[in-house]
């Protein structure tokens, strides 16, 4: 069943709201005369964006108005930085040396992972706006690299918003 899955795809791929997600199915499915649940099981069945909803993006860009560069980024990055949270929480505190982390960069396919303890990982957390990232993983014009060591970088986000 993709009840609510399709959606929540959806609106991680493109940066929708979960109603502007939905929207963009049914006017895929309406204009390219596909059932929604048909179309909606293609969206979870794969990583990649179905025909349809590709070409209703090409004709209609300013779906990509509705969220800003930054906040996108924002976005992806704190997705890491909580899956990274519930790593070291579980495994990260346990007296080992390290746990693998996945990268925190804006990329929502980076599936880079480097090795730091979790109780410096949840101590860096602790300060909004900061992530670890590996090294050359950064952009330069949302955020400063703060320290480069073992592979990977902390950055610090410019932005006001966290």
């Amino acid at each position: 069943m993709t009840r609510g899955r399709d959606r929540g795809m959806l609106r991680e791929r493109v940066g929708l709201s979960t109603e502007g997600a939905f929207e963009l199915l049914r006017a895929a499915a309406r204009s390219h005369r596909v059932k929604l649940h048909a179309l909606a099981t293609d969206v979870v069945a794969s990583f990649a964006t179905p025909e349809p909803i590709v070409r209703i993006i090409g004709l209609h860009p300013e779906i990509f108005d509705v969220m800003s560069r930054e906040e996108r980024v924002v976005q992806t990055e704190e997705f890491f930085r909580d899956v990274n949270d519930v790593i070291a929480r579980t495994r990260g505190s346990n007296g080992s040396n390290g746990s693998g982390f996945l990268c925190e960069c804006a990329n929502p396919f980076c599936n880079v992972t480097f090795e730091m303890s979790g109780d410096d990982l949840q101590t860096l957390h602790s300060t909004p706006g900061y992530y670890v990232i590996l090294a050359g993983h950064d952009i330069p014009d949302l955020e400063d690299v703060v320290q480069n060591q073992n592979g990977y970088a902390i950055v610090r986000k410019r932005a006001a918003d966290h």
